[in-house]
């Protein structure tokens, strides 16, 4: 038996007016394996007519009408995880780590969400992403929360003299949509900036000019899987197994119209003590009424990107 779908919205009640439309039986509904999350987006929804082989993609649902969305162990940030310090003589791109470690993992590839082709040869931090299957045709896939975390980057010289230096991170979210970070920062001795922007996967660094001892690293800056726009009810965040009751590292997402400078388009938190590895971080959320209806709402708007 194939996936069974229908054209909402579905309502299910208990009782009527009796004795016409009494139920005797009325009671709460069960549903095996519980619920999900539709997701809305071209690449990962349901399309009517589709094969049984095709993906129909969501998020798992939980008690209360949230949405478990991460529960990851990130690794400790590297400065130099993403590319070693280098001394560019000029614009072009920074060569990037070609053995995995410091949580990068060389040579993944991504099923880009824009167009649904595939691009290889990329990093991914803190291991690639994907989804949990179900049924004899995996034709249902919810979002795994072990691979829903993406972090942002840090631009760093361990150099003197250089001047005003433009980093370009090109990558992918956790989804594989592409997006784009300009990171600019002095370049004189031991300076670092970190970005906005959460990364998953990395295709290229490049800088507008020369350079000494540039590097790219790692951050404890992590990604919301869905647009986040206040802290505590509708998001809930848990760090090494204890709950975050405080706004301290929460940024919202940034409803802007998204630019290479832009914050993350679903917002982002610092963790207060350094992740290692063991430290779980746990996301759960509910998404406001008001953000349902529409893409931009639920993951966001469109991130800008150079790809």
């Amino acid at each position: 038996m194939g996936i069974s779908a229908a054209t909402g919205p579905l309502v299910v009640f208990g009782s009527g007016t009796a004795p016409s439309d009494y139920n005797g039986q009325q009671a709460p509904s069960l549903f095996f394996q519980s619920l999900g999350l539709l997701d809305p987006r071209p690449v990962a929804t349901y399309q009517p007519g589709q094969a049984d082989t095709s993906p129909v993609c969501g998020w798992a649902g939980v008690a209360g009408g949230y949405l478990l969305l991460a529960d990851v162990a990130p690794t400790a940030l590297a400065n130099t995880a993403i590319a070693a310090a280098q001394s560019p003589s000029g614009a072009g791109a920074l060569t990037l780590v070609t053995s995995s470690g410091s949580g990068v993992t060389v040579g993944q590839s991504v099923v880009r969400m824009d167009n649904n082709a595939t691009d290889t040869g990329l990093l991914a931090l803190d291991g690639a992403g994907g989804r949990l299957s179900f049924g004899a045709l995996a034709t249902v896939q919810l979002w795994d929360p072990a691979k829903l975390i993406g972090r942002a980057v840090q631009a760093r010289t361990a150099g003197s003299g250089a001047g005003t230096v433009t980093l370009t991170v090109n990558g992918y979210d956790v989804y594989g949509q592409p997006l784009s970070e300009n990171i600019t920062y002095s370049g004189s001795a031991n300076t670092s900036v970190n970005g906005k922007k959460a990364f998953k996967y990395i295709k290229s660094c490049t800088v507008n000019g020369a350079g000494t001892n540039i590097g790219v690293g790692t951050t404890d800056i992590f990604g919301f899987p869905l647009r986040s726009d206040a802290l505590l009810f509708y998001t809930r965040l848990w760090w090494n197994a204890a709950e975050i009751t405080a706004t301290t590292g929460y940024v919202a997402a940034d409803t802007t119209t998204a630019t290479a400078t832009t914050g993350d388009v679903r917002g982002t938190y610092a963790v207060q003590s350094a992740s290692d590895g063991s430290k779980r971080l746990q996301i759960a959320m509910i998404i406001p009424p008001s953000n349902l209806g529409t893409t931009a709402g639920l993951l966001g708007v469109t991130d800008f990107t150079n790809i």
